[in-house]
């Protein structure tokens, strides 16, 4: 799954990025700053990703 960066330009949000666990995700305004979504993560997060506790 991926959570895509908007970017408003003339009244209108677009899509500038996505970020998917894994690959690093980079955006230079109104800051640098640079992640990979999957070291969000925690150690008790499920294998599957859902995040559920069985």
């Amino acid at each position: 799954m991926c959570d895509p960066l908007y970017e408003l330009t003339e009244g209108e949000y677009s899509p500038v990025a996505a970020a998917a666990a894994g690959t690093r995700f980079v955006m230079r305004e109104p800051f640098e700053f640079s992640i990979d979504p999957a070291g969000l993560l925690g150690e008790e997060a499920a294998p599957d990703g859902s995040g559920e506790q069985g």
